[in-house]
């Protein structure tokens, strides 16, 4: 099943609107979205530090699990299984998709912040994600992979700054 979504997903890509789309939201978007949250944090937001400590650590800390995990599991990336040529060429493995682990890491945490705004990054998070299904650089189960574990490590960093 995980094999029949993703190419139902990385068909797609053969359209150029969802193509373009694509490659817009895993690369140029998630840079300019951190810029901005990170400029938010620092100049914007009531308090400052701890917002700022609480999505920094949040990102910073399901970037490394995911990374160990990857390291761990060593899952190859569709474009090598399947002899694909995806959109764009990743490095290393697969499992689990940075880009959704860092950003619903970053959407869980921001809920203790802001509901709404914690609501909006997690649906962003879950449209990253679709996107590296598209290009050809995950698998579904990727996606799903990242959005637990940067639930987890999002929920963890909020029980911590709840305390704070």
């Amino acid at each position: 099943m995980n094999n029949e979504i993703f190419y139902a997903m990385y068909n797609l890509s053969q359209f150029s609107i969802w193509a373009k789309l694509s490659m817009f939201l895993s690369y140029p978007f998630t840079y300019i979205l951190l810029f901005l949250l990170i400029i938010w944090t620092i100049f914007l937001s009531d308090r400052k530090m701890f917002n700022f400590s609480l999505l920094f650590l949040s990102g910073m800390f399901s970037w490394l699990f995911a990374n160990l995990l990857k390291n761990i599991l060593e899952i190859n990336r569709p474009f090598v299984d399947l002899g694909i040529v995806p959109l764009h060429f990743e490095s290393g493995f697969s499992f689990p998709s940075l880009h959704t682990t860092v950003f619903t890491a970053i959407a869980v945490a921001m809920f203790l912040i802001n509901k709404k705004a914690g609501f909006i990054f997690l649906i962003i998070a879950i449209l990253i994600g679709l996107s590296r299904i598209v290009i050809g650089v995950h698998y579904p189960f990727d996606i799903l992979g990242g959005l637990f574990v940067g639930t987890l490590v999002g929920l963890i960093f909020r029980e911590i700054f709840k305390k704070i």
